[in-house]
């Protein structure tokens, strides 16, 4: 059964596009096609990214994106890394799933050149 991207705070990884293998907390569902998603990084609260539903792996974890962060202050962008950053090392020790990037790195051939 697949986990469905319903509630803000979800996390999801890109399937398609060229942020595929990016991970993303939900900020709000527009309708039942579209999210707004932000990662702290390159998608900020301030400026986050629409993307289609489809294009996205819901995964069963949370973060929260509204209220307090840890400064005491409103939720910004560095809670947002770290709740992403925690959430990630801990689905990929407890499941063995790396996303794209990672596993594009270990994939990588080694060779040397020789001059003759």
């Amino acid at each position: 059964m697949k986990a469905k991207l319903t509630e803000p705070g979800q996390l999801a990884v890109s399937r398609q596009g060229h942020d595929a293998g990016r991970w993303y907390a939900v900020l709000s569902v527009l309708d039942g096609r579209y999210v707004l998603l932000c990662d702290g990084n390159t998608r900020t609260l301030a400026k986050p990214k629409k993307k289609q539903i489809k294009h996205l792996q819901a995964l069963p974890l949370t973060i929260p994106v509204n209220g307090r962060g840890e400064s005491g202050g409103p939720i910004a962008d560095s809670d947002i890394r770290k709740g992403i950053l925690a959430a990630q090392k801990a689905y990929e020790t407890k499941t063995g799933f790396a996303h794209a990037s990672a596993r594009q790195e270990n994939e990588k051939e080694e060779c040397a050149f020789v001059q003759k």
